[in-house]
């Protein structure tokens, strides 16, 4: 049995394949060796009817896995990490032993990092709270009193909750904030928005050293301010110039630069993430962290183009954006964009890469519009390929960008002729089950839920490409708003880190989503008590087969 595990130093997602179904197989138990010491992965649902505790988990020795690729929230960074998958057979649920001899070996030792290439890391949060263990934590089913305690918990720095929400990704941000301050260094920044206690506060302790570009967020009338508490608070504290450019357009930029101790820019943080606690907490959303000086000083350029034109999109910098800034850096090809474009270059060069994809399309989105947009290449790279070069596509999407003069069929058929083609937007447990708990799809009175903008093609190709950045992907985006797009190439590591980012958000939301479309008798509800859960997977050209072969590298 042949094994594939990728992580985004948070997350692992394994994935296999045996060489034809198991007789009698009611699933596979999955391995794990943690620090060099054994343990078995447990899961949360069981078979059909299975007496059990709410909440209850067992190990996948009595509750297995029935299908071919799970991601483990349990993995830690810094954690050694190796994978062993094991079916297991037996006449029925309750007589249940190890094949061993149809079992997988040992996958090779990897550790949980998030450096990914030698001058970048990744960062990821885990702000999705459509999840049984955000439920169960809330422990309140009354949506009013949990919208109201989540709430809370987002609000508090030091909260335990919050800090596992954010994860990571908010982790690292803070930490940093905090170094810069302690070493009295420079700190650029140009922020859509800003609306968390916990950094202002620490842009607070920095004085005038903390040097930010404020939009003022999405409003609908000239001179509105979302950021206005923000502002108000930091107003001759810190070196704070306004952007006051929204209805018109979006200063949608969320990009940090910080100086070395000579004041000279050299890291670059960027990314979907707005400094928000929503955006810390409660949305998809990822940054990366980039060690390079010549990438931090075109983007304290940009910082400084930015704060010159005040309220305005003068001619020069759209006639700046329009030319591209090109690195290599630690064996990486790094591209990137500043937007508004002339003539949407930006989108044209990342339309094209998309059209040239070999293996696979991977993508996280908000809202890129219903034309124009790189979903609408996605979906064309779709429907043109040769079946003999059949791309595998799999994509969350905050929701569909459709309008009714401009549909963008998402779910039309014609996708998936040529293509594995998957599309899934958010969605929760809309009442409570046997096995579940009712979940929230979202914090009431918020809307994003998968807030990332990232797109990755080959992953484990010769050439896998991604594209990540502020930039909502769509004509908006290039034509009129603020925004950065970095494509980075010949990146494998960090390329898998996205993969694998982006198959625990799509698989979190998937069955969640077809559910809701399902008549309630055919809802799954359980495992199934026989050996005939396989047959899909193994069917001659079926979708589900092809998926096993592109993860395990066929």
């Amino acid at each position: 049995m042949k094994v594939r595990c990728c992580h985004n130093g948070d997350d692992v997602f394994i994935a296999w394949q045996p060489e034809g179904p198991i007789p009698d197989c009611r699933g596979f138990a999955l391995l794990r060796r943690r620090n060099g010491v054994e343990e078995v992965v447990s899961t949360w649902v069981g078979f059909v009817g299975q007496d059990h505790e709410p909440g209850e988990r067992r190990a996948s020795t009595n509750w297995p896995i029935q299908k071919y690729q799970w991601t483990d929230y349990m993995a830690k960074p810094g954690d050694k990490m190796q994978y062993r998958v094991v079916p297991m057979v037996g006449p029925n649920k309750e007589n249940l032993t190890a094949a061993s001899e149809e079992a997988s070996d040992w996958t090779e030792e990897f550790t949980l990092s998030h450096q990914f290439a030698p001058n970048i890391e990744a960062y990821f949060n885990r702000g999705v709270v459509a999840a049984q263990w955000v439920s169960r934590r809330l422990g309140i089913t009354r949506d009013d009193l949990k919208t109201k305690k989540l709430r809370t918990v987002i609000e508090t720095p030091g909260d335990s909750f919050r800090e596992y929400l954010y994860g990571p990704l908010g982790a690292k941000l803070f930490a940093e904030l905090d170094s810069a301050a302690a070493e009295k260094r420079e700190i650029y920044a140009a922020l859509y928005e800003l609306d968390d206690e916990q950094l202002e506060a620490t842009l607070e302790k920095m004085g005038t050293r903390a040097h930010v570009v404020l939009a003022n967020g999405s409003v609908k009338k000239k001179g509105d301010d979302q950021n206005s508490d923000a502002r108000e608070r930091l107003a001759g504290k810190i070196d704070l110039h306004d952007r006051m450019v929204s209805p018109r357009a979006l200063g949608h930029n969320k990009f940090l630069v910080i100086c070395d101790d000579e004041k000279k820019p050299r890291w670059v943080w960027t990314g979907s993430q707005n400094w928000t606690k929503t955006g810390l907490c409660t949305q998809a959303n990822n940054s990366v962290l980039i060690d390079d000086f010549n990438v931090a000083a075109q983007y304290q350029k940009q910082w400084d183009r930015l704060k010159k034109a005040g309220d305005e999109t003068p001619d020069d910098l759209k006639e700046s954006n329009t030319e591209p800034r090109d690195f290599n850096a630690g064996g990486t090809s790094e591209r990137l964009w500043f937007t508004p474009t002339i003539d949407q270059v930006d989108l044209t060069e990342a339309a094209g890469l998309i059209k040239g994809a070999g293996q696979a399309i991977l993508f996280l989105m908000f809202n890129p519009g219903p034309q124009g947009t790189l979903l609408n290449a996605i979906i064309a790279a779709a429907r043109k390929r040769p079946a003999s070069r059949r791309l595998y596509i799999r994509g969350a999407i905050n929701q569909d960008p459709s309008t009714t003069k401009n549909p963008v069929e998402l779910f039309d058929s014609a996708n998936s002729n040529k293509a594995d083609f998957d599309i899934t937007l958010p969605a929760a447990i809309d009442e409570p089950t046997k096995w579940f708990a009712r979940e929230l799809v979202k914090l009431p009175g918020t809307f994003a839920m998968v807030h990332s903008k990232v797109v990755v093609l080959d992953p484990f190709g010769t050439k896998p490409v991604l594209m990540t950045g502020s930039h909502n992907l769509g004509p908006k985006a290039s034509g009129t708003n603020d925004e950065n797009l970095l494509i980075i190439r010949d990146a494998p590591a960090l390329a898998a880190a996205y993969a694998t980012n982006i198959m625990a958000i799509y698989n979190q939301y998937r069955w969640r989503f077809r559910r809701q479309k399902q008549p309630k008798a055919k809802r799954w509800n359980g495992l199934e008590d026989s050996d005939k859960w396989q047959t899909g997977y193994f069917k001659a050209g079926s979708e589900a087969r092809r998926e096993m072969a592109f993860w395990v590298g066929e």
